[in-house]
């Protein structure tokens, strides 16, 4: 006959299953839901950054070398703006999965997408802030970094960096 198992054998069960697992995906898990909220209230919050800035008023960025128009410079300096950000466990995870089958890593995609724009709002902001009229000349540059020159470390995050030429009309 089978017997009953009592209480302590259903904790030893518990314990014995449940602490490797919860050790195994709790951080993914948590990666997968903290992680997504956050950089949606990120997004979020650089939707309405944009809005103020650019919203009623030309954008004072562009990639041209020169200013439009005949207009006199009357000052100009660099001005940069950087961010850094790197993707949650989680993506890793599904850009890792992604890497076998080949294709497009959208797991990346979403956050490298808010670092650029989030690089070119500071931008905006840095020239608002210090009374130039506009940017000309602007360039991205993005670079990798990692915490290891090793391969055996996956662990990036991504530097991208806006700048360019502010110049003040007369």
């Amino acid at each position: 006959m089978a017997e009953v198992a009592n209480g302590g054998d259903v904790l030893g069960m518990f314990l014995a299953i449940g602490i490797p697992l919860l050790l195994t995906f709790g951080p993914i898990s948590f990666s997968a839901i903290y992680g997504s909220f956050y950089q949606k209230g990120k997004m979020n919050k650089l939707l309405e950054r944009e809005k103020g800035v650019g919203g009623a008023f030309k954008d004072p960025i562009t990639n041209l070398s020169k200013p439009i128009g005949n207009k006199k410079i009357l000052n100009s300096s660099l001005m940069w703006e950087s961010v850094v950000i790197g993707p949650s466990w989680w993506q890793m995870l599904l850009g890792w999965i992604g890497s076998l089958f080949g294709g497009r890593l959208n797991a990346f995609t979403d956050i490298y997408d808010w670092a650029r724009r989030e690089a070119l709002q500071r931008l905006r902001e840095k020239i608002i802030s210090s009374n130039f009229d506009d940017i000309i000349n602007l360039r991205i540059e993005t670079s990798m970094m990692s915490s290891s020159n090793k391969s055996k470390d996956k662990t990036a995050a991504m530097e991208i960096v806006a700048y360019g030429t502010a110049v003040k009309y007369e």
